[in-house]
């Protein structure tokens, strides 16, 4: 990840490089070491120093606050909590690049527990002179109206704390969200922690604070508390790597195997693997759900339509069960194949589709692309292997009737019948008395499974095509 690497030769103005050269020191500065010159403040940089944050609370005012927040373009945006030191019933502020890249857009957001916080357009949050981008980084220097007292009164700050909890976090690297929307969607945050700060070190003339940019600057104010790094939503992982799997690979391979062997039992088997991840998938997908302000309403397209495959699932496995249940009864062709067919070649379509929907959803169309080109190279992989199979049977069928034939080169002369070689008419003839007419062949040499009274082998069973 990069972070800021020089300080030396910036101006105040910039506050571009701010952040490079900050040590990760974890203690409070104390209240002395302030420059008299400068803004109160208390200014708070995480180890992983991916972005700066400052405070001001005016002492004129009883409802303003003053902050300023900055980070590296490759950060896909940072928030700093208000008021507690976990996410439910803080106030978040949420900063990332606007649509145009050049801008901030600042998001004043309240969580309501471990998931994404939602927009409160009451919070009065203005955007004032200084704010904007410059030299690899974004810089919001903002005056909050009413950011000390918040859902009527079930949040507030504490301005005559020492020792007031906050929080932060920062999206995963990479520049994938620019945007103006105030309710953008984020993506499950990267790094996340909380601190302490200390309100009356911060309580001065009003104005939005600054950060020493000196090479030995430290936390002013304020104490690291926990820190985590390199956080993923391994569920919505599963979930897209499941069925993806379960779609492109199992599924369309269960048929595969089917149409190239009949092989019933293994297709069985496949199917039923597929059946049971495809549950374990849809109920991943059900539960990452509740995190996302964009899928809590399960009203996108994705949510519709996979909520239709998993019902068809079932209904597909029914089909499937009955209708081998019954062929083994009666070894005929059941009214219920067709619709076992159709049904699960729709189905397949239809998660593919999903699939393509999923990722742009998720926040990452980039993995379309892999999809694709998985999609592109095993589906018609199997439909090549199915006719090149089925045509070398009609080639060797077509042989072995051309060997079949009484003027032609018989390969297999073992398998043919007496009639055909000659043999039988000629014992009659023999057998019989001068001028006898020869009594016709009973029914029974007319049966292909006996021969002179050899009994060949049992019939056998009509093959089972689902």
């Amino acid at each position: 990840m990069k972070t800021f690497n020089t300080l030396g030769g910036l101006g105040l103005a910039s506050y571009a490089a701010v952040l490079s050269i900050f040590l990760p020191s974890t203690q409070a500065q104390d209240v002395s070491s302030t420059p008299s010159n400068t803004t109160a403040s208390s200014v708070f940089i995480p180890p992983a120093r991916d972005f700066a944050f400052a405070l001001n609370v005016p002492s004129d005012s009883t409802t303003d606050l003053y902050f300023l927040l900055m980070m590296p373009t490759d950060v896909s945006w940072c928030a700093v909590g208000l008021g507690s030191d976990h996410m439910a019933g803080s106030l978040m502020l949420v900063a990332y690049p606007s649509k145009s890249g050049n801008n901030v857009t600042l998001s004043p957001r309240i969580a309501s527990g471990h998931s994404e916080p939602v927009y409160k357009p009451e919070i009065e949050v203005e955007a004032l002179p200084g704010t904007g981008f410059d030299n690899d980084t974004y810089t919001y220097m903002g005056r909050c109206g009413n950011c000390r007292s918040w859902s009527n009164g079930a949040g507030k700050v504490d301005i005559a704390s020492k020792s007031q909890s906050m929080l932060y976090a920062t999206g995963e690297p990479g520049n994938y969200l620019k945007s103006d929307a105030l309710d953008a969607p984020l993506k499950m945050h990267y790094t996340y922690g909380n601190f302490k700060i200390d309100m009356v070190h911060a309580t001065g003339p009003a104005g939005v604070p600054t950060i020493d940019r000196s090479e030995n600057s430290t936390l002013v104010a304020t104490v690291q508390g926990l820190s985590k790094e390199g956080k993923k939503d391994t569920a919505a992982m599963a979930h897209a790597i499941i069925m993806v799997f379960v779609f492109v690979g199992l599924y369309p391979f269960g048929i595969f195997v089917l149409r190239l062997g009949s092989w019933v039992r293994w297709h069985g088997i496949n199917q039923g693997l597929a059946f049971v991840l495809t549950i374990i998938g849809s109920s991943l997908g059900f539960s990452i759900s509740k995190l996302y302000n964009r899928s809590k309403k399960v009203n996108t397209a994705h949510q519709v339509i996979g909520i239709l495959i998993f019902i068809f699932i079932f209904a597909q496995f029914a089909l499937g069960f009955l209708h081998h249940r019954n062929f083994k009864k009666t070894q005929q062709k059941t009214k219920m194949a067709p619709i076992h067919v159709w049904m699960g070649r729709v189905i397949i379509v239809m998660g593919v589709v999903n699939g393509f929907l999923g990722f742009p959803l998720a926040q990452a169309p980039q993995y379309n692309y892999i999809m694709a080109g998985l999609v592109l190279f095993l589906f018609p992989a199997m439909i090549l292997v199915v006719i090149t199979k089925k045509f070398i049977q009609k080639r060797w069928k077509k042989s072995k009737e051309a060997a079949a034939q009484p003027n032609g080169y018989n390969m297999e002369p073992w398998r043919q019948s007496e009639t055909q070689g000659g043999y039988e008419s000629s014992a009659t003839v023999s057998a019989g008395a001068p001028g006898q007419n020869a009594s016709p062949p009973s029914m029974s040499s007319f049966n292909p499974y006996q021969a002179h009274g050899q009994v060949l082998g049992p019939q056998q069973n009509t093959r089972e095509y689902v």
